[in-house]
């Protein structure tokens, strides 16, 4: 077969581009680029298969046989909920009284996605259609308090008239959503035999999705959106997984697909929860921020993804990506986690328009995705694209998109953004295409530094790591103003959230909801809430027990507070049990059996009276005794004082756990960064291509061009320069330089 022996292939599907990194048994790896085909996404990824396999001298063939590894991430389940395409109609059986539910949502899903600027005035806040209409929603009477124990037994009679109005109205699935399922599941598991007997009664076959099994978290909400959208859009995915597990088979593969989760593991096709799938794309590119910040030893980073249709920021805080415990997922907020990306739609292929009223230039947010824009006459789109106004300005070569397999026609691009822009402006044509472009990079540049100051911090404590396609084009005037540690472009940038992908173990993480206090560790004296939750205690127990701690002359204090480490420590093992039998039992289903697992604790906690808890590692979720919970408790304070100050830790008040996390997971191959031998500054004579005028900050500079992949490791070139690869073109402006170092990665910086 050659020096390559591929083992690992993984993809990212965005709106635009496919890519595909493709690892060999050295760790080596080579990426592919095609466009994404919306309407059987299988096509454009075996096209950035066979693209990367070219790279290697290999047919697509070839490189399938030998797979033994194949991860998809990308935004198919995503797309069928912004397209309002998924399973229809569904129908849902809920609590007497909970019926309008998705209808009012939250407040915050009427805004969680528009800008700044809309949210500072309120001027486009409206909640999304829910998924559901109202005449498929019927309400029975049961009750379940949070506490786990019944108050209302279930109606069966009522969810027997349920399930058959909702089936002769022709649900395709039916949903079982109670208010408190999480704690107690028995009423939905009672429901969900109902509504299976009538439908065999009417002669029908069709699904029942339980919440309590979907996401058993409190929280009405959160649960019922994540098990809509697990019926709604991704449930018909998994057929979509198997066509194109098929595909591969078609080309000799035996590799199984596994699909990238939210939080950076993969799952088989077959686990129950794929709607932790749903937002897998922009997760990938958090997981390589992390990977690349480990390997040079950096504890803050913050990665961007500049994309053809969006744009994405997530951050690395005390070496940990953020993990929220929920996601967005169109407007809707549901109850499955998620590293946090933070995302606005502005990307390479977003439309430039002219405002005919206030002649304000508008950018997106809709964008011509794998089109391209004008230029590229063949994508037939009308409306010019950031991605021609690169195509004026010089930065892009229009010979060279894609390595030349797409042909851009420059001469059309200006022609279409003098009418539609400069004209409309009354500018010049290259000014005006300047003013866009910059305007673009301002935008992303406030979305940016607003979420690191948010997150309490200045650039100046953070390094940046730049990649997407369109990234290593703008990451100078991005960063222009905003003093980061250090400014990384990796070769791999294009295809840098596949690479996230391919280092990913297969592993199935759960949670569950908990209300577990846990009182200050021993030595400090409990205030406020602490101190009225341990009165509270005593005040509760058995009289005995209160002279049992008079006669044996104890602190009565201490002695409640280690019975409330007991009780936590019941809780969590408890709670532990349970998601490890989901996990064994989820892994047995895709074929494991569970005795490879390695398992990874976890809880969610916060000081008793805040608002936001924070993800804190807790070691083994086996023999959990109390003193774990005080070592538990000691671990969140250190991680809560390196994401915040140490001024603001509250432990004389307690804690409280807000959720329960296990992950049970198996090692899987994966690639590494080699490191390079260094060469000279000067780069080689092959690497040099000639030189393209470029316009930048009113000027017209003479640029060098260099191919990318011929740069040797320690070279450094000065701007004004164009750093060309077939998937990206790195932008050196005038009064910047790059370094390439020995992890092929390039260091941006400015001359003072």
């Amino acid at each position: 077969m050659g020096e390559h022996v591929p083992l690992i292939l993984a993809i990212d599907t965005g709106g635009t581009m496919t890519d595909t990194v493709l690892v060999d048994e050295k760790g080596d790896f080579t990426i592919g680029k095609a466009q994404t085909t919306p309407e059987f996404e299988a096509r454009g990824i075996i096209n950035s298969l066979k693209d990367a396999a070219r790279k290697w001298g290999l047919t697509v063939e070839e490189a399938a046989k030998s797979l033994r590894i194949i991860v998809y991430s990308g935004t198919i389940m995503l797309n069928r909920v912004l397209e309002r395409r998924g399973v229809q109609p569904l129908g849902l059986i809920t609590t007497a009284g909970f019926e309008d539910t998705l209808r009012m949502g939250r407040s915050k899903q009427s805004w969680n996605t528009l800008s700044y600027a809309e949210r500072l005035h309120a001027i486009s806040h409206f909640h999304p259609e829910p998924l559901i209409p109202r005449n498929m929603i019927y309400g029975v009477r049961e009750r379940i308090l949070v506490t786990g124990h019944e108050m209302i037994p279930l109606y069966e009679d009522e969810v027997e008239r349920a399930a058959r109005i909702l089936l002769e109205r022709g649900a395709r699935a039916i949903i079982i959503a109670f208010l408190n399922s999480w704690a107690n599941p028995s009423h939905e598991l009672k429901a969900a035999e109902i509504v299976k007997r009538v439908a065999a009664e009417m002669g029908k076959d069709i699904p029942v999705y339980l919440s309590h099994r979907i996401a058993p978290i409190l929280g009405e909400l959160g649960r019922l959106n994540a098990v809509v959208i697990q019926a709604y859009a991704a449930e018909p995915s998994r057929e979509q997984f198997r066509l194109l597990e098929k595909e591969f088979r078609g080309l000799g593969s035996k590799a199984p697909v596994y699909i990238f989760t939210n939080y950076g593991t993969v799952v088989p096709i077959e686990y129950e929860r794929l709607v932790h799938t749903i937002k897998s794309g922009p997760a990938g590119g958090a997981v390589a921020v992390k990977y690349l910040a480990d390997i040079y030893g950096i504890d803050y980073a913050v990665g961007i993804d500049v994309g053809g249709t969006s744009f994405d920021v997530t951050a690395i805080l005390a070496g940990q990506p953020l993990i929220k415990p929920s996601t967005i997922v169109d407007r809707f907020e549901t109850a499955v986690p998620s590293i946090q990306v933070e995302s606005i739609g502005a990307g390479t292929g977003s439309y430039v328009r002219v405002d005919p009223i206030t002649k304000a230039i508008r950018i997106g947010p809709d964008s011509a995705g794998y089109r391209v824009g004008v230029s590229w006459r063949e994508g037939g789109v009308d409306t010019v694209t950031l991605n021609d106004v690169m195509v004026v300005l010089g930065y892009i070569n229009p010979d060279y998109f894609l390595g030349g397999e797409i042909k851009l026609d420059k001469d059309y691009a200006l022609k279409a953004f003098k009418e539609q822009v400069a004209d409309k402006l009354g500018m010049d044509l290259y000014e005006a295409a300047w003013g866009v472009y910059q305007l673009a990079c301002d935008h992303m540049k406030l979305h940016l530094e607003s979420i690191v100051r948010g997150l309490g911090f200045s650039p100046e404590g953070f390094n940046l790591v730049v990649y997407g396609g369109g990234g290593p084009l703008m990451a100078a005037s991005i960063v222009r103003g905003l003093r980061f540690a250090g400014v990384m472009i990796p070769e791999l940038a294009p295809a840098f959230s596949a690479y996230g992908a391919s280092l990913a173990d297969l592993g199935i993480r759960a949670e569950m909801s908990l209300e577990v206090y846990v009182p200050p560790p021993p030595g400090i004296a409990p205030a406020g809430i602490a101190l009225d939750m341990l009165k509270g205690v005593y005040e509760m127990l058995d009289p005995q027990l209160k002279e049992l701690l008079k006669t044996t002359k104890r602190d009565i204090f201490e002695g409640v507070r280690e019975l409330l480490y007991a009780n936590a420590a019941g809780a969590l093992s408890k709670a532990w049990s349970r998601l490890e039998e989901y996990i064994l039992e989820e892994f047995r289903r895709g074929g494991f059996s569970g005795e490879e697992l390695e398992w990874r604790a976890a809880v969610r906690m916060l000081y008793a009276g805040m608002l936001d808890d924070v993800e804190v590692e807790a070691g083994s979720h086996k023999d959990v005794t109390p003193e774990r919970v005080v070592e538990i408790s000691r671990r969140f304070d250190e991680l809560f004082e390196k994401i915040y100050a140490a001024s603001a830790k509250s432990t004389a008040f307690g804690y409280l756990v807000t959720r329960a996390i296990l992950t049970g997971y198996v090692k899987l191959p994966k690639p590494e960064l080699r490191t390079h031998e260094k060469a000279g500054w000067e780069p080689p004579a092959k690497a040099y291509k000639g030189e393209r005028r470029i316009y930048w900050d009113g000027e017209w500079w003479n640029a060098k061009v260099y191919e990318m992949g011929l740069l040797l490791s320690g070279n450094a070139i000065e701007g004004p320069a164009l750093i060309e690869a077939p998937a990206t073109t790195l932008l050196v402006p005038p009064g910047y330089k790059v370094e390439l170092d020995d992890k092929r990665v390039f260091w941006l910086t400015q001359e003072s």
